[in-house]
């Protein structure tokens, strides 16, 4: 997903001043150097408080006492966001926020609120493709760990803090609380490809189906006691029917519940008995099946429009996929980029024209980069709106509650119509015998809707049916697959990665471990030693730059979910230090180092990260805040020095807003 951060903007609580701004380039190797205390370790926290974080870890004192309000730039495919946030004051976090979207956008020298924080989130969901649907499989309660998945749930690819960077025991940002750590690991079928928005939409459906079926067996039983315990009230009914000479019907003690309501019905259709009818009573019936019609119109009506929604719908998504089935194959043909590259030679000789020129490979990439950029914007425009699935889901459910009215409401008017006949033929003689008819015909209505053909019981079949027909789409050992076939792509550009960084063995197989949220490395002897168990400051940096740039290539390459494809890290080369950064109370200014193969090391990472963005052409942004100096990575191709703050009281907050 192309989502970058173009600059960084602060605003002073102090009128006479405007914005300050940190400008990133989009394409390189974004670097902030300096000394200790200059705010390098505020960027990151900025960053995800813009991005919607639940609380302000923007550091108190100087940066938030001098700024009103905090801001991104970001730059997508074909706009511009700026995202700000306003400084939290004395609250765990503010909710106040400025959104603006355009081509090209103007920042405004003061800022006021425009929106909120939930708009933002559901903003962003929408713009990085989340799904509407729970990861929640189980017919249970509510389980927060399971729920929808967000944007932010993603912020663990992103950033590595400097208390995280080399951190043994904890690889992920914000993996190092309960509740993050347990919505992470229940994400990674998600994120791997393997829970695609089409299973999570059968598994929710199929979740569904299950209550639904529960809930159904349920009524049916709690019907089918309540008429049990009505026999003996049946009996009597019988008895009082004798009385009134309706029947000379005995039944005995072997004698079923069914026989007892049978003989019930042919007593309800007898007439040779005598009643006042009230004229009132007829009427308000005609009226009752009248008001029904009517209802019964409105609702079929609104039936009609959705199925012809939906029917719409479902031959738009049946042509846009085969149209875009079509598009993937032509490009798939054509690959314009990779044919172009590989027309590149290292003897400067231009594939079009066949003479040297020594800028034509360099012109021949930026076209290639170009085409390249245009080809994965085709293949973004290929996945189809979560919205539309949304909608579709919507009117799905709408038509099934139209039906499902229908059917109450003309069994309503039968019975009405019933109601309406027998009281026009029948005459009754008392009071009592009119209440009798009435619990007659309740018993009557039960007894119907548990019979072999009753409604229930064609519901029970009907839900069995389709839950029989969508359990055998989620296939455990394809889902397993997809699973191992994404770690292995990772684990193997870990593996990549990891040998051009200073690890002490750089051949061992990595194996990430989803569960425990770390990875293993196999010994030379075949044990399984898990990070906190390897040891070395240098080794645990490595791997934690190695397994970050490994998932942020799969992201790209594999297409399973969008995150954005930046990584920001605070000060890697820390281990490297003589002073080591485990006490907070450690301070140093400059880098300095206790040899040169310290010196080599910190190098081999900034190299590493060249080769990603550079030669591997892995379009992701990265923007590093770092004590080391150019003396490291000036030489380095890819990097882009951001701002030094050294001397001259250079900081991230202008000395002018602090005096």
């Amino acid at each position: 997903m192309y989502f970058k951060i173009k600059s960084l903007f602060l605003w002073s609580k102090n009128p006479n001043f405007t914005y300050h701004e940190i400008p990133f380039s989009l394409n390189k190797i974004n670097i902030i150097t300096g000394s200790s205390k200059t705010g390098k370790s505020a960027i990151i926290p900025i960053i995800d408080y813009c991005l919607g974080s639940s609380k302000c870890a923007i550091p108190v004192d100087t940066i938030r006492d001098s700024c009103s309000w905090f801001g991104i730039l970001i730059q997508t495919n074909d706009e511009q966001l700026l995202i700000c946030r306003e400084e939290a004051g004395s609250k765990k976090a503010n909710d106040n926020m400025y959104f603006e979207r355009n081509k090209s956008i103007e920042i405004p020298k003061k800022i006021e609120k425009n929106s909120v924080l939930s708009s933002i989130k559901q903003l962003l969901n929408e713009l990085f493709g989340m799904t509407f649907l729970s990861l929640d499989n189980e017919e249970s309660n509510y389980n927060r760990f399971l729920s929808r998945p967000s944007y932010r749930d993603f912020m663990s690819f992103i950033f590595q803090p400097q208390n995280i960077i080399a951190n043994a025991d904890v690889l992920f940002y914000k993996a190092d609380t309960m509740d993050n750590r347990r919505k992470l690991i229940n994400l990674f079928p998600y994120i791997l490809g393997a829970a695609t928005p089409k299973i999570l939409a059968i598994r929710q459906e199929l979740m569904n189906l299950n209550k639904e079926l529960d809930s159904t067996k349920k009524t049916l039983e709690n019907i089918k006691n309540v008429t049990f315990e009505w026999r003996q009230e049946i009996l009597s009914w019988i008895s009082k029917a004798r009385e009134y000479g309706l029947t000379n019907y005995t039944p005995n003690k072997n004698t079923t519940f069914e026989e007892l309501v049978n003989e019930l019905t042919k007593i309800s259709k007898k007439s040779n008995y005598e009643s006042n009818l009230d004229a009132k009573n007829i009427e308000s019936i005609a009226n009752e099946i009248t008001a029904l019609r009517t209802e019964e119109k409105q609702i079929s009506n609104d039936l009609f429009i959705s199925q012809n929604r939906y029917q719409s719908m479902m031959r738009l998504k049946d042509s846009s996929n085969n149209y875009n089935e079509s598009l993937k194959i032509q490009l798939e043909r054509l690959n314009i980029s990779s044919w172009l590259k590989n027309l590149s030679s290292n003897n400067e000789i231009c594939p079009i024209c066949g003479n040297n020129h020594k800028t034509s490979n360099a012109i021949l990439n930026n076209f290639t980069n170009a085409i390249k950029n245009i080809e994965n914007e085709i293949n973004d425009s290929l996945t189809f709106p979560n919205a539309f699935e949304r909608e579709l889901q919507r009117v799905k459910r709408e038509i099934s509650v139209n039906v499902d009215k229908l059917k109450a409401i003309q069994k309503r008017i039968n019975f009405e119509n019933n109601s309406l006949k027998n009281s026009k033929k029948l005459k009754f003689t008392s009071e009592e015998i009119a209440r009798f008819i009435g619990q007659l015909e309740m018993v009557l209505a039960t007894f119907n809707r548990i019979g072999k053909d009753g409604e229930l019981e064609n519901k029970i079949l009907q839900l069995n049916n389709r839950i029989a027909e969508l359990t055998p789409l989620i296939n455990k050992s394809d889902f397993e697959k997809k699973i191992s076939d994404s770690l292995n792509y990772i684990q193997n550009e870990a593996m990549n990665i990891i040998s051009t960084l200073d690890v002490e063995y750089p051949s061992r197989s990595i194996e990430f471990i989803i569960n425990d949220l770390t990875i293993k490395v196999k010994n030379s002897n075949g044990r399984d030693d898990y990070l906190w168990e390897i040891g070395s400051a240098s080794n645990w940096l490595s791997y934690h730059i190695s397994i970050l740039l490994a998932f942020q290539k799969f992201f790209q390459n594999k297409n399973t979910i969008n995150i954005p494809n930046i990584l920001i890290l605070d000060q890697p080369s820390q281990v490297y230090f003589p002073q080591k950064l485990s006490s907070k109370t450690v301070m140093y200014n400059d880098p300095t180092y206790e040899n040169d193969e310290d010196k080599a090391a910190v190098k081999k990472i900034f190299n590493t990260l060249s080769k990603y963005v550079i030669q591997d052409k892995t379009d992701v942004q990265i923007i590093v805040m770092e004590h080391a100096d150019d003396d490291i990575w000036g030489d380095i191709e890819g990097i882009h020095l951001v701002e030094r703050w050294r001397g001259n009281n250079k900081k991230l907050i202008p000395q002018e807003w602090i005096n």
